[in-house]
């Protein structure tokens, strides 16, 4: 029976598609079994699940892991592991370059925050809705970390060179709010305006993306113009010596 089945499809079949069930002496035949889904935890389980049973019952099968599933699964432990490294070295990076901007490692700690709390916040809510550290987000990461700090470099580099003119404080960040803050808003509205696009796309992935960016954009202008005065008044004491 086993070999009129095989027959049977040798002959309904190509070639290349038997010679990838079985050997040329039909004496070994390869057996897949397949899932339908895609998710890392899923071929993870059946991973585990595999090695429990071979564990307690021998067998001179060989079983062994494949497709595209395996291969998301890999992609997901390693890709996606250097480029979460990646992400956190950025990180550093970046407040390396603003306290060789800002000549101050003050000000490059306030310039930092809005960026921080950006993708504290981003990040969490990614993580509460259950979202996976995926392929766009991976990607988008590092990409967006210097868009989105580029509003507060320009805030704290024009607020710098206004109170150094007048040394008044609250004049020189409502002049800083209401002149370079203008342009502030006019870029980030233009990068969600090109980006929002993307959120009525049909592929998830490209939907992700268009998310992804502009909730970037919006958190991190917002904060660099309403957060970062807070925090220069807040802390007047210690950035401005008074």
């Amino acid at each position: 029976m086993i070999g009129q089945y095989i027959f049977l499809f040798s002959m309904s079949a190509k070639p290349s598609d038997i010679d990838n069930v079985v050997d040329n002496n039909f004496q070994k035949a390869n057996i897949f079994i397949q899932l339908k889904t895609w998710n890392t935890q899923a071929m993870r389980d059946v991973i585990k699940t595999v090695k429990e049973y071979t564990k307690e019952n021998p067998t001179p099968m060989e079983l062994k892991p494949a497709g595209l599933a395996y291969f998301n699964l890999v992609w997901n432990d390693d890709i996606l592991l250097d480029m979460l490294k990646g992400f956190v070295l950025a990180l550093v990076v970046v407040f390396v370059i603003l306290v060789y901007n800002f000549k101050s490692f003050k000000w490059a700690l306030v310039g930092y925050t809005p960026l921080l709390f950006t993708i504290l916040l981003i990040y969490g809510v990614v993580g509460f809705v259950g979202k996976d550290f995926d392929m766009p987000i991976s990607v988008l990461s590092c990409l967006l970390l210097g868009m989105s700090v580029d509003f507060a470099i320009h805030f704290i580099d024009r607020f710098r060179q206004r109170y150094a003119v007048d040394g008044d404080l609250t004049e020189a960040l409502l002049w800083t709010a209401s002149r370079p803050g203008k342009g502030i808003m006019r870029n980030a509205i233009l990068f969600v305006s090109a980006f929002s696009v993307m959120l009525f796309a049909p592929l998830t992935p490209y939907m992700m993306t268009g998310v992804f960016i502009v909730s970037m954009m919006t958190l991190s202008c917002l904060l660099s113009i309403i957060y970062l005065p807070a925090l220069i008044v807040l802390m007047k004491g210690w950035m401005l010596n008074k």
